[in-house]
């Protein structure tokens, strides 16, 4: 019988502000959005470690089920949202505005275009899947929560499903959605499977 790690993946609810692009943009949460959040997790798991991005719309979560749960918790920059440069804090109508070419170009194609002074994708898809490869090696067997960002998820179920890179934005990860894989170590290599998406 296979040793199976199972990673439950969590985006944050709602947060303050406007419908914009905050990738590494470190708003809090609505109290709607915490409310999502709760009731994302009514059926609590019994994790075994709770991992989590710095910023405080997953944070403040994570360190919140940690310490009533008493479950350790990681905090790591790896699974931060990428970063959307000069684009950050802004609504795509206000972008479409002045660089709506290079908006529409990013649209099409998210993965081979970056946003001016953006991190590129693969620079962000590579620190996502070095972290996540660590923190499976690290925790075989495991449960674990990751409570992250849209971006992280896409990338992460990506792999997972083996999809093409051009295809993120077929991936719907909603404010407070849950998602489970599990990874399978038999002797000669890990498989993946995701379990349940949002």
């Amino acid at each position: 019988m296979s040793l199976i790690t199972s990673i439950d993946l969590l985006r944050h609810g709602a947060v303050e502000g406007d419908a914009v692009y905050r990738g590494s943009t470190d708003d809090m949460l609505t109290d709607s959005g915490w409310q999502q959040m709760v009731t994302a997790l009514k059926d609590r798991e019994g994790w075994d470690l709770i991992v989590s991005s710095p910023l405080q719309r997953c944070r403040e979560f994570a360190e919140l089920i940690a310490e009533e749960d008493d479950i350790p918790l990681d905090i790591n920059e790896s699974f931060q949202e990428i970063d959307f440069g000069l684009w950050e804090g802004l609504s795509p109508d206000k972008i479409m505005k002045k660089e709506s070419d290079k908006l529409k170009a990013w649209w099409q194609a998210p993965t081979r275009i970056t946003p001016p002074g953006g991190e590129d994708f693969h620079v962000f898809q590579g620190r996502v899947l070095k972290s996540l490869k660590s923190l499976i090696e690290k925790n075989k067997g495991d449960k674990i929560l990751l409570v992250t960002h849209a971006g992280v998820i896409r990338v992460i179920l990506m792999h997972v499903l083996g999809m093409h890179e051009e295809n993120l934005f077929r991936l719907n990860v909603d404010s407070a959605s849950f998602s489970q894989i599990h990874i399978y170590h038999d002797k000669q290599e890990d498989s993946w499977s995701l379990i349940k998406h949002g």
